[in-house]
């Protein structure tokens, strides 16, 4: 590379893998290996274990049978054995099923190696960062929330990712949706988004350094928490798909899967689409972005100075 770098970028809440105990994860595993994201963030990737089976893990899966020798972190978010409770339907099947743990969480995975955060000269790995932590009481209004910060060595380029799954609530969405739940939802994922900015403000946004965020958001890309959160106040660019597409079965018309980008000292190119037969495997269609890093030495960047611009046509 002399003065740009090309990545592909995939984002892909994959919903466990399974309605019923691992009868989707083939085909979430095809559109990974037909995509072959550089970089790809999941939400809903399971662990567990059990006495006759054994362990199962849906991220080392992806790695052994969709990207081969990437580099992965799984960061936990609900256990079964730490935060059991008896109105979580999975937890009593698997209680009664000889299951020694069941876990869930988000997970990142790159073509290129983690370096640590403050001596990127040194190969690290991801944090885990709560977000939001409350008492579980077996259901998505107290679903715990994390986000995966990493940093990751493209060569020529040290990018930051992070990786997150905001809040939903019961009754948000729907033909029977609750004013009120969608009101307090929105306030959630608002907190939720200062948090990410809080964590990112100090070291990653005032450095001029390259972010890239990813993940289900659970937010239209008119919602408070996208637009004057995260995009307004903290610079970043959300990459518009080509097409108006639901990534979500609930929310048809606009997607809630979304990927963002603070370039930092760089000036980027982009293209972006939404996956639209994910639905076969999941209830979330991935999004895919194909972007290109130009440093202050390209034409790129000498005439259009650092910033995020869309290649093609809306």
């Amino acid at each position: 590379m002399d003065d740009h770098f090309d990545l592909k970028l995939m984002t892909y809440n994959i919903g466990g893998g399974r309605r019923d105990f691992g009868s989707r994860f083939g085909g979430i595993l095809e559109i990974i290996r037909r995509e072959s994201p550089d970089i790809l963030g999941i939400q809903e990737a399971i662990e567990w274990s059990a006495w006759e089976e054994g362990d199962v893990s849906q991220p080392r899966q992806i790695v052994a049978d969709g990207l081969k020798n990437y580099n992965h972190f799984f960061g936990p978010t609900l256990s079964m054995r730490e935060d059991f409770h008896v109105q979580k339907d999975i937890f009593v099947y698997g209680l009664f099923n000889d299951w020694k743990n069941w876990i869930q969480g988000n997970a990142l995975f790159s073509r290129w190696r983690f370096v640590r955060f403050g001596n990127s000269g040194e190969t690290g790995q991801p944090e885990n960062i709560p977000l939001n932590k409350t008492v579980y009481s077996g259901n998505r209004d107290t679903d715990p929330r994390h986000a995966i910060l990493a940093k990751i060595d493209l060569g020529p380029a040290k990018i930051f990712t992070l990786v997150t799954h905001l809040t939903t609530l019961n009754g948000e969405r729907g033909a029977r949706a609750i004013p009120r739940k969608s009101e307090e939802a929105q306030a959630l994922r608002w907190e939720q988004c200062e948090r990410i900015l809080d964590l990112t403000r100090t070291f990653i946004l005032e450095k001029n350094e390259v972010l890239i965020m990813m993940g289900d958001l659970n937010a239209t890309p008119d919602e408070p928490c996208l637009l004057a959160s995260l995009e307004h106040k903290g610079g970043l660019v959300r990459l518009i798909p080509s097409r108006t597409v639901g990534t979500h079965v609930k929310v048809a018309e606009e997607p809630v899967d979304h990927i963002l980008i603070y370039p930092g000292n760089y000036h980027i190119k982009y293209s972006c689409r939404v996956v639209e037969d994910g639905f076969i495997a999941s209830d979330h269609n991935p999004v895919v972005a194909e972007i290109s890093l130009y440093n202050s030495k390209s034409k790129a960047y000498r005439e259009h100075g650092a910033g995020v611009f869309r290649e093609d046509p809306q």
